[in-house]
């Protein structure tokens, strides 16, 4: 089968706009981790995150139906964390899978850093993000840790 001139245009307009939406949720991705650094709940709560949230990985999952129960989870984490030392979270790669113009999932593998530049156990993290794009931009709406190993293949 033969494509023509049309069919090879079309082709690339619709890549050229999955791969701009896959820009524009990982670009949310990288926008997060700044404000999660800076501790800066009110910004992750009603900029970053959609209400209500799915959290999952490890031995379960939870909802956080509001930006209360968010803030005060979030609290907690940054408790446990900088107890282990905690300075910030350096994303090292991500991966964009653009399901639909409105829906993206994007894989980080990262590190949580301490204050002399060291990974803090375990070395290397992964979290699949799910994020819907909103009428106010790309948003959080589930995030779930899981193993280094296992990486989508869009």
């Amino acid at each position: 089968m033969r494509l023509g001139k049309r069919e090879i245009l079309v082709g690339l307009v619709f890549l050229f706009g999955q791969l701009a939406h896959a820009d524009d949720a990982s670009a949310k991705i990288y926008e997060y981790f700044g404000v999660f650094n800076d501790k800066d709940l009110e910004q992750i709560t009603n900029n970053i995150y959609a209400m209500p949230l799915l959290v999952g990985g490890g031995e379960g999952h939870l909802v956080w139906n509001d930006a209360e129960s968010a803030t005060n989870s979030l609290r907690n984490t940054y408790k446990e964390i900088e107890s282990r030392g905690w300075k910030a979270s350096v994303i090292d790669n991500t991966k964009t899978c653009t399901l639909s113009a409105n829906l993206a999932l994007v894989d980080v593998k990262f590190s949580r850093m301490n204050g002399e530049g060291k990974a803090i156990p375990p070395e290397i993290r992964t979290t699949l993000y799910v994020l819907k794009k909103t009428a106010e931009g790309w948003r959080i709406i589930a995030f779930f840790g899981h193993g280094s190993a296992h990486r989508p293949s869009c």
